[in-house]
């Protein structure tokens, strides 16, 4: 009956597996899978009492093949009802998802909505952005965008909400062109966002994507080759819509610079142009008007690498400048942000190398940054920092605060969380 015995260990193991006590079942849903009351998810059918049954010696051959054709029954109700309930399931995600993305795009719950992980939070403002401009809302884009502004608002890693949006209207924008307008695409674009200028004549946003359509046609016409590998013909053309470019932004500065992007757009127009003035001018500009917003710092130092002219020590004394002009608001936090822009460019793999950059100067700045905002964005890229500087003890400490899984978009790739941890003295992640 040996026979009996292990058959009789399998189905109870399936029991074990399925049975409404057992993890797999037991387990909760995800916070944002909310069922409707009005059409719960199947539950799973409990397996006959013959699959329970402790198999006897005495039990006969046909109590045997009875069972085991309940059990064959039982097995398809119960694969039935698991589609049933993943198909609930991933319907009661869209739905949370829908009722999210609505509430998005409600002006009176949008602060509401607005909450989560720092990828999740980007996430929202980016459809937010987008969503506005595909359904024409342009005028709702545009309060929305002011709101984020004169709250100040930031994201849970402490970047502003408004920088984030605004990247969101503008992908919406530059890909809402239609079909019949293709042939004629940026003097679409142009109209459009002069047009909604119109409309908004206080509001900062309209404007800035006028400048920022015609940058982007800028850098189509160049294309992204090398200065070396570029045809002649195209500087010409490309330094001129550059040009209009930064002349807009002058001429509708005093409602535009109302907004920080205003100046995060004139350095990287400037970056390319003949002669579009003075980047420190416009940056000490914007940063006594928007002393903390950190994409303006990011655009100035673009403008001192190499590329452009620029040099590694020019780089660090903007770092130590940067420190000094925010101490009070942000401590040593904005040295480690201008470094780790940097190691999301040129230097992303010898930052230490390359640069002028002091590890201990940079994880203080961690420090502070974790501080003020302690997410796991943060926590996880100042790891990874760590590891890249070889520095054990700080990369364990903080590995052992890592919520898993772990962000890969901060580790690049699974192999180097591995290998920082195995730096770290871990066995395994």
């Amino acid at each position: 009956m040996d026979g009996k015995r292990s058959a009789a260990a399998g189905l109870f193991g399936l029991y074990l597996i399925f049975s409404p006590h057992a993890p797999l079942h037991a387990a909760a849903p995800p916070a944002a899978v909310l069922h409707d009351a009005a059409t719960p998810a199947p539950a799973l059918p409990p397996p006959p009492a013959s699959v329970l049954r402790k198999p006897q010696d005495s039990d006969s051959a046909e109590q045997i093949f009875r069972a085991a054709e309940e059990k064959r029954v039982w097995l398809e109700a119960l694969h039935q009802a698991m589609k049933q309930q993943e198909a609930a399931s991933k319907a009661a995600q869209l739905a949370a998802q829908q009722e999210e993305q609505r509430k998005l795009l409600d002006p009176a719950q949008t602060r509401v909505a607005l909450s989560g992980s720092e990828q999740q939070v980007r996430d929202a403002l980016d459809f937010q952005g987008r969503a506005f401009v595909k359904q024409g809302r342009v005028h709702d884009a545009a309060r929305a965008y002011g709101d984020y502004i004169s709250r100040s608002r930031r994201t849970p890693s402490g970047l502003w909400m408004s920088g984030v949006f605004y990247t969101g209207v503008r992908a919406g924008l530059l890909a809402g062109v239609p079909e019949d307008a293709q042939a004629r695409r940026w003097e679409w674009l142009e109209e459009e966002t002069l047009r909604w200028a119109r409309e908004e004549p206080d509001s900062p946003l309209p404007r800035l994507m006028h400048a920022e359509v015609l940058y982007a046609h800028a850098w189509e016409i160049r294309g992204t080759r090398y200065a070396q590998n570029t045809p002649q013909h195209v500087w010409k053309p490309f330094h001129a819509m550059l040009a209009r470019a930064l002349k807009y932004l002058d001429e509708e500065r005093a409602i535009a610079a109302r907004a920080p992007e205003y100046y995060s757009l004139s350095l990287r127009a400037m970056r390319g142009s003949e002669n579009g003035g003075d980047p420190a001018a416009s940056f000490n500009q914007g940063q006594r008007a928007f002393p903390g917003y950190y994409p303006m710092y990011f655009e100035m130092l673009q403008t001192l690498l190499p590329k452009w002219g620029g040099s590694v020590e020019h780089m660090d004394a903007f770092a130590e400048a940067a420190v000094h002009a925010t101490r009070k608001t942000e401590g040593e936090s904005m040295y480690a942000r201008i470094y780790w822009v940097a190691a999301q460019g040129p230097y992303r793999f010898n930052l230490f190398d390359a640069t002028s950059v002091r590890w201990g100067r940079m994880k203080q700045g961690f420090e502070d940054v974790m501080k003020r905002y302690p997410d796991q964005w943060n926590l996880q890229n100042y790891a990874r920092f760590a590891c890249d500087a070889r520095d054990r003890d700080k990369l364990a400490e903080l590995l052992a605060k890592v919520q898993m899984p772990p962000i890969m978009e901060a580790w690049s790739n699974p192999q180097l969380f591995e290998k920082c941890g195995q730096m770290a003295g871990r066995v395994s992640l």
